[in-house]
């Protein structure tokens, strides 16, 4: 490089904010009086592409590389130095350098091509050309040295080292070389030692640097200064005072098609055995003898060696084990019956006196609730404080050090609650690094991958992993990844976006003695993020002028690439919309793209950059998110925020709660920005050939994105499409709820059917199978039943014997819409027992073990049901299905009244069940007499009392009666059959026993009551100690009345 190339001295460009000047003066001299020679052996693969260059870039910008640096990229591939600098310069271009820096930087770069990666010829060329660079800047220079940075798998160390060391290794007299090594270490403590082994045949511990990228990031570096430059620190980072340290990693995707490679490894290698425990040493290491200097490197990992020293090998009950659903669904992973962990929470001790009897808790896991990554370090609670302030509970102090996103260490601590009570309440003494440092920098925090290479070149060891750390580490690990890989162990199962398996919890509150503040709320900038509030940090916008012609803008965006939401974007693009697809893992991009062309070259494109996305929508721009519901909706509505402008429309099309899409369309509405809340009903098949749609929000955003809408709808031949407006924002998102309650009611009614079917009548699955047949001919018709049949038909493909459904575990699971329709039903006091009942049944089949013991204890009914005619049963059900199914409906639509008058949406219900005709889950033959009556009477006051379902289910009430007095005479439990006839018993009556219920309440409460013969509000003296309570009305102002 000619000095026309150089930079000036000590200016910082965007990329860093470490200055020249922080090295002492000796530094320096030897740094710009010496060449570099780096060699990035690998130079072709991602980790080179996406770390090793980049960072490289930051230190050349920075002008933290010797003046005289060359870098030569060496793999397998035929390329020239142009063709590696043109697969470079799409990553550089994605940093915050200028365009002239890279172009600069590219210049140094150049290709060294090889058979293998042991190819000694090419090594010998390689050679050639540094020892040319060196004679070639020779003047002056103190050395000349040589660099060389493995981003290549372990199998190939071997053959690159001999290589090196034969052709390529700088001689001693004339400069150093070094070699940075890149994880996995090894498998397992043997396969660590032969490596090892193979490195330590060509090279010493000082020529290399094994890196562990945590060790780079800020919050882990901070660990040795927040410990031994503070007074207080030290006095109290004892058993003495702390109750528990917690080291925690949550990655909120999956595998996202790596894994064929993780599934080698598993969380407990790729993330505990090196990340988190050398984390954890740093935390817990005593006071090494120097931190700076010379000797600082071998004093840190000396006192780091003796934590782990300090440590037992793991057993497994000190561990929970997890697999997210869906792990083995990726397709580059061969065995489909893998049991490797995608997550992992171990307990652990350190031997030490500093450290006797305080827990360490490591967890870890991927596809879970968020992204962070932490250290969590729990006092012991304050002395003498339930005394001291009268029993009031007295949080515990936390100390947490963040090291992603956004580090930060802040100390939860208990102050005054405001007002006139003393009651402590926790609050947080924080340092943000962002806010407190970054923002009043012109450059950034360099990431880690940046500060170990210069460290490297610094000649500092110290934030490098040494070969008896490495080896202590597989001691402590490997017993346990031998276990579970030898006995086969299966970890528990957890849904994508959860906090990990629920027994995790309870297994840190066991060993760790942890205690969760329920009522602490961290607040950062204006917003709370207990309850998933979107983050007012990106308050700024960043409008986009589209960097794409009129003919290549789409006609709408979808964000969120799981199977519901492919399957939509190729929907819409197959009715000839163009679409724009993004996602968080860039594989999904990539998939659905591919997929659209297999499909029949449908107008789809990609973008891996929420900002791209936005980019290529024509306006106003439409753009559909399908994420997890909660805080990661609110986290992309805050990023589009930033992006999108005045009369663009967002639509959530996930489950979500409704009250958060009213405070989200309340958030963009100063911006302009539309926001529309939407349910999808259809499941995977639906979102691909046509869901139900429940939209809610601005009629204005609707009319936008309703000619999408009603063509990707499910098509229905007399009432059209079956998409359309509901009502203001949360409208959609009620309905949507309301359906999947009506959806729990409909499975459990048929779930009852189906017992009395199998265990009363003893059918088999396929006489089972011909009785659903029938029954979808008739009024029953929907598509439940249909599926219903095809369910028990299903042969069982792993044992090849007998059906899958005699194999499926009696536990049902649910996601939390069945609960919330419950709760909602409560709220607007709309009774709802045959969901209600469903709700009851999936809470009681979730406690299998206990009902296994409670069947050896707890006695059915003694006599046994005789002379039962099978065709009348059957017929029986029928009707008592039929005639609870509209109890189930007619339920759900009054609690859409309520909601709907309470806030005023204004929805049709009508409407209601013209959206669920086609599409969804609970579509059936019934939603079209359903539709029709409350089209005839719009102010319906309950489906049961439209004078043509009444009719039918007075004829099918004695049926009804039949069926539930049978189940309870064989001791077969039907709580949604019996709950939906009691419903319809309790409607039909004008009196009610209620009057005493009341009476009650009067008597034990002074509640008061009203009278059938009087106006006003009244209370008896019930005996001569009841008294006079004074003006009954005033007493009970406020109270509800269900009417």
């Amino acid at each position: 490089m000619d000095e026309d190339a150089t930079k000036e001295s000590g200016k910082l460009r965007p990329g860093g904010i470490v200055h020249v000047d922080d090295f002492g003066p000796e530094e320096i001299e030897l740094l710009n009086a010496s060449t570099l020679a780096v060699v990035v052996v690998g130079a072709s693969g991602d980790l080179a592409k996406k770390k090793t260059y980049p960072s490289l870039l930051n230190l050349y910008d920075d002008n933290l590389l010797p003046k005289h640096t060359v870098i030569y990229g060496f793999a397998r591939s035929k390329l020239s130095d142009e063709e590696l600098r043109d697969r470079l310069r799409p990553y550089l271009a994605k940093t915050e350098h200028s365009s002239e820096v890279v172009e600069q930087f590219l210049s140094c770069c150049f290709y060294q091509g090889g058979n293998s990666y042991g190819d000694l010829d090419a090594f010998e060329e390689l050679k050639g050309k540094m020892e040319s660079y060196e004679k070639d800047n020779v003047r002056g220079m103190k050395q000349h040295n040589r660099l060389f940075y493995f981003a290549i798998p372990p199998n190939v160390f071997s053959e690159t080292a001999l290589a090196i060391e034969e052709k390529a290794m700088q001689h001693k007299d004339k400069g150093w070389t070094r070699l940075i090594v890149e994880k996995p270490f090894g498998r397992d403590l043997e396969s660590f030692e032969e490596l090892n082994k193979t490195l330590s045949q060509h090279f010493t511990e000082d020529h290399l640097y094994r890196i562990d990228h945590y060790l780079g990031k800020e919050m882990v570096q901070n660990l040795t200064v927040l410990r031994f430059s503070n007074i207080w620190f030290e006095r109290v980072w004892n058993a003495e005072n702390i109750k528990c340290v917690i080291l925690t990693f949550k990655e909120p995707f999956g595998t996202e098609g790596r894994g064929g490679y993780f599934d080698q490894y598993g969380i407990i290698r790729d993330i505990l055995q090196n990340h988190l425990l050398q984390v954890l040493t740093l935390l817990a290491m005593e006071t090494p003898t120097v931190l700076e200097g010379p000797g600082a490197s071998k004093a840190i990992r000396d006192a780091k060696v003796a934590v782990l020293n300090a440590i037992q090998p793991i057993r497994m009950e000190d561990v929970v084990l997890g697999q997210y659903e869906g792990y083995a669904d990726d397709p580059s992973i061969e065995n489909k019956d893998t049991n490797t962990p995608t997550f992992a929470t171990i307990h652990l001790r350190v031997h030490s006196p500093r450290w006797n009897g305080v827990p360490f808790i490591m967890k870890a896991g991927k596809a879970l609730n968020e992204r962070k990554a932490e250290m969590r370090i729990q006092f012991k609670d304050a002395p003498a404080a339930d005394f001291l302030f009268a029993g009031t509970p007295t949080p515990r102090n936390e100390l947490v050090l963040r090291m992603q996103p956004n580090e930060a260490v802040y100390m939860k601590t208990n102050v005054k609650s405001p007002g006139f009570t003393a009651k402590p309440i926790q609050s947080e003494l924080e340092v943000n690094y962002e806010q407190r440092f970054f923002a009043h920098e012109k450059g950034s925090n360099p990431d880690a991958y940046t500060r170990l290479i210069l460290d490297v070149l610094h000649g500092k060891h110290a934030a490098f992993v040494r070969d008896d750390e490495l080896r202590r580490a597989w001691e402590i690990f490997t017993p346990l990844l031998h276990a579970i890989e030898q006995s086969d162990v299966r970890p528990l199962t957890y849904p994508q976006g959860s906090r990990g398996p629920p027994e995790s919890d309870k297994f840190i509150e066991e060993k760790a003695g942890y205690v969760r503040n329920e009522d602490y709320v961290f607040y950062e900038g204006n917003v709370d993020r207990k309850s998933e509030g979107i983050s007012e940090k990106q308050e700024s916008t960043d409008k986009i002028d589209s960097l794409y012609s009129e003919e290549d803008l789409c006609d709408v965006g979808l964000f969120g690439l799981a199977v519901m939401g492919q399957n939509f974007a190729l929907n819409m693009a197959e009715h000839g919309f163009k679409v724009c697809v993004g996602n968080r893992s860039p594989s999904k991009v990539d998939l659905t793209v591919q997929r659209a062309r297999d499909e029949g070259n449908l107008p789809l494109v990609g973008s891996k950059d929420v900002k791209d996305l936005v980019a290529r929508l024509k306006k106003p721009r439409k753009l559909i998110i399908l994420v997890q519901a909660g805080k990661p909706v609110d986290d992309m509505v805050s990023t589009l925020a930033r992006f999108m402008e005045s009369g663009d429309v967002i639509v959530d099309g996930g489950n979500e709660w409704f009250p958060n899409s009213i405070r989200r369309a309340e958030f963009l509405e100063p911006r302009g920005i539309q926001f529309i809340g939407m349910g999808i009903s259809g499941g995977e098949e639906g979102a691909r050939h046509g869901p139900s749609l429940m939209p809610g929000g601005p009629r204005k955003a609707y009319d936008l994105i309703e000619p999408i809408l009603k063509k990707c709808a499910a098509q229905v031949e007399r009432t059209g499409p079956c998409a359309g407006y509901l009502g203001p924002v949360g409208a959609g998102n009620y309905v949507k709820m309301v359906h999947n309650g009506i959806e729990y009611g409909d499975m459990q009614l048929i779930a009852e059917v189906y017992d009395v079917l199998k265990n009363l009548l003893n059918l088999s699955n396929e006489e089972m199978a011909e009785v659903f047949d029938d029954w979808n001919k008739s009024e029953l018709s929907s598509y439940l039943i249909e599926i219903t049949s095809k369910i028990l038909r299903k042969k069982d493909d792993q044992t090849k014997e007998g059906h899958v459904v005699d194999f499926i575990l009696d536990k049902t699971g649910m996601k939390g819409t069945g609960k919330w329709t419950i709760q909602e039903a409560a709220e607007k006091g709309v009774a709802a027992p045959t969901m209600a009942g469903a709700l009851d049944v999936r809470m009681l089949s979730a406690r299998k073990e206990e009902r296994v013991e409670a069947e050896k204890i707890l006695a059915g009914p003694s006599d046994v049901v005789r002379n039962i005619e099978k065709q009348q049963v059957i017929n029986d059900l029928g009707a008592a299905l039929y005639a609870s199914k509209v109890c189930s409906y007619a339920q759900g639509l009054s609690l859409i009244r309520a909601a709907s008058e309470e806030y005023k949406w204004n929805v049709d219900l009508s409407e209601c069940a013209r959206l669920w005709m086609g599409g969804c889950i609970i579509r059936a033959k019934l939603l079209d007499q359903i539709q029709n009556a409350f089209s005839v009477n719009p102010n319906l006051a309950n489906l049961l009392v439209d004078k043509d379902f009444a009719v039918e289910l007075n004829g099918r009430s004695p049926a009804w009666r039949r069926t539930v007095s049978l189940c309870v005479t064989a001791g077969i439990g039907c709580p949604s059959l019996c709950s939906s006839l009691t419903y319809f018993d309790t409607y039909r009556r004008g009196r009610l026993p209620a009057n005493l219920t009341q009476a009650q309440r009067d008597f034990f409460g002074g509640h008061t009551f009203e009278r059938v013969d009087k106006e006003g509000r009244f209370h008896t003296a019930w005996t001569d100690a009841h008294k006079d309570i004074g003006d009954a009305n005033q007493r009970t102002a406020g109270e509800k009345l269900q009417t």
